[in-house]
């Protein structure tokens, strides 16, 4: 995979220093690594003096939260969407673009830890609304839950691209930018993360949805799209999918499997600081301890993947 990620997407939040720092492995700081001197490129606050001020302890640890569940619907036989009640904090949080969560049934083992996309907040009644394909072993342990769930993060990974950080200032709100022109394509569950980013960004883009509806339902797709939100809506299979150029966008979202992303960011010939994509490596920790999401790039490197993000 030739794309890959920078920075760690924790760097400098309320999250940092995280559980990498207490074991030697910041992906940032030289000296929480293992160096005797700092050579780092993070031109924020110090992480290591963060760390030794805060009695060489993490900040602010994701812990599990026990949220009642608001409502249960399924489509079909096999995808479900979730509402939860959460901290208004948290709904908060679970807003910007490429969030997600660490879902478990209450009094469940800590490896039925399942990674979901936030598709939809309602910070007025502080709800997470989440898309599940119930598929194996986990998937299937979390739909069997009827009041309660346990839920970790928010995680901020979701997304990667080089023109994510624009997106994300943008999402803030500041300034007067032009509205840009995005396109977005998803594939089956892939619309569920895209979903979150239509609800905030249609007074910053005009935006061009795809939606390859494999494995979801017509009544999903009906009730999850805002139409007016959009300016043009396409539900087709993406082996279909018409000419696109990218020089007619300022972004373009890909939200499928590894094999759409590399495929349409050929054929779209989209260059790196417009492309933005769903994270498809494997999520365990999310906090980078396990090892599930590292990928060793030409030069032998070892990216830890829930922790990365792009610095344009």
């Amino acid at each position: 995979m030739k794309r890959m990620n920078k920075t760690c997407v924790d760097a400098g939040t309320v999250n940092c220093p995280c559980p990498l720092a207490e074991t030697g492995d910041c992906l940032i700081c030289s000296r929480l690594s293992g160096s005797d001197k700092c050579d780092c490129s993070w031109c924020g606050l110090c992480i290591y003096n963060e760390f030794i001020q805060n009695d060489k302890k993490v900040s602010n640890l994701r812990n599990d939260i026990k949220c009642r569940i608001a409502e249960k619907k399924w489509y079909g036989e096999d995808l479900l969407i979730l509402v939860l009640d959460v901290p208004r904090g948290t709904a908060l949080k679970a807003a910007a673009a490429g969030s997600f969560v660490f879902l478990n049934k209450c009094g469940e083992r800590a490896f039925y830890n399942l990674p979901i996309s936030v598709m939809k907040v309602d910070i007025q009644r502080a709800q997470l609304h989440l898309a599940l394909k119930v598929i194996s072993a986990k998937s299937k342990n979390i739909a069997e839950a009827d009041d309660f769930l346990m839920v970790r993060g928010i995680y901020r990974s979701g997304l990667l691209g080089g023109g994510l950080e624009s997106v994300l200032k943008q999402n803030n709100g500041h300034g007067t930018r032009k509205k840009e022109r995005w396109l977005m394509v998803t594939k089956g569950i892939g619309l569920a993360p895209a979903v979150n980013i239509l609800d905030h960004a249609e007074t910053k883009a005009n935006i061009e949805l795809v939606i390859d509806p494999e494995k979801l339902t017509k009544e999903f797709v009906d009730e999850v799209v805002s139409k007016e939100k959009i300016s043009e809506v396409i539900v087709m299979p993406l082996n279909e999918l018409p000419v696109y150029h990218a020089e007619d966008y300022d972004k373009v979202f890909i939200l499928a499997s590894d094999h759409y992303i590399d495929l349409l960011t050929a054929k779209i010939n989209v260059p790196e600081h417009k492309l933005i994509y769903s994270n498809n490596f494997h999520m365990c920790c999310g906090e980078g301890i396990c090892g599930a999401c590292c990928h060793v790039d030409e030069n032998g490197v070892v990216k830890k993947m829930c922790k990365c993000r792009q610095k344009e």
